[in-house]
């Protein structure tokens, strides 16, 4: 175990001694450059060693100046929000936003599959879904303005999902091109639980893709 931990040390050691001479700044800061930062904990180890160092791990915490939210600044996004916005409501869409599908109750064989009436009565709520051929599901598709305003959208899509207890299918694509699919699994159709969410959904704000939104009028 001394000896691992020495050779630990060596090798820490080096690795910060080469990430340092170049740019003569400090080691944290130099991880920090690369959207990374140090925490350091003493060491168990009690060797006299002179390459003795703290233990070291590597945490994975993106740093704004390298990786800005959604690839702006904290200026520019102050000053620009020319793209980020939420969707225009439906008929209908706040009596669908104001329910829960908790207290709908669990998808089961036994949840009412929705009419060709009632499933045209609550697509007006959510003009941006697009119904499938065969009736069975509702998808919703976009184009971020990058990676990671597509995962934004995604994770506040989760928190619903989780809250509500209804899921979607959700795919990702070239990297920012969102597709979005709702329907209930236990029935094979469309049930209010998919509209429930589908709806909210519609309440994040997402920031689009500027020529996404140029040839897609109705999303803004």
């Amino acid at each position: 175990p001394r000896a691992r931990g020495m050779l630990r040390g060596v090798l820490v050691a080096q690795l910060l001694q080469a990430a340092t001479t170049q740019s003569r700044v400090r080691p944290s800061a130099c991880f920090r450059r690369a959207g990374f930062v140090i925490a350091s904990f003493p060491s168990r180890s009690r060797s006299p060693s002179p390459f003795r160092v703290s233990s070291v791990r590597f945490v994975s915490q993106p740093n704004p100046a390298v990786f800005p939210a959604c690839g702006r600044n904290s200026t520019a996004r102050a000053s620009s929000t020319e793209h980020e916005m939420s969707l225009p409501k439906g008929e209908g869409a706040d009596a669908l936003v104001a329910q829960s599908c908790a207290d709908l109750g669990a998808c089961s064989r036994e949840t009412p599959l929705l009419t060709p009436t009632q499933i045209t009565t609550n697509m007006r709520a959510v003009p941006v879904w697009v119904l499938s051929a065969d009736g069975k599901s509702i998808s919703r598709n976009f184009t971020a303005k990058n990676w990671q305003c597509a995962l934004a959208f995604l994770n506040h899509l989760s928190e619903i999902a989780e809250h509500e207890g209804h899921h979607p299918d959700v795919h990702l694509t070239n990297y920012r091109d969102v597709r979005v699919v709702v329907t209930t699994h236990a029935i094979g159709g469309l049930s209010l639980h998919d509209f429930v969410l589908a709806a909210k959904l519609d309440k994040v704000d997402v920031t689009y893709s500027p020529k996404w939104l140029r040839e897609h009028a109705a999303a803004e």
